[in-house]
């Protein structure tokens, strides 16, 4: 990188000006991976609603085929 050729008070505004903007992008950064967060968290427990009602029609099917099995048995 070359030399900044400006004066110290023009130098400290810039880095002012950067930290201020890296803490802006972090910020939002950090809003956007609570939100993905958010989204991944309800996907997880819509996919755990639709296993377990899945696993409870499975067995309630089980069941009823094993007792006619039996029955003919």
């Amino acid at each position: 990188m070359s030399p900044y050729r400006a004066t110290d008070e023009q130098l400290d505004r810039e880095i002012s000006t950067l930290e201020q903007m890296g803490r802006v992008r972090l910020r939002r950064a950090n809003a956007d991976l609570n939100e993905i967060d958010r989204e991944l968290r309800e996907l997880r427990r819509e996919r755990a609603r639709r296993a377990a009602r899945a696993a409870g029609l499975s067995a309630v099917e089980v069941p009823a085929a094993a007792e006619g099995s039996t029955a003919d048995g």
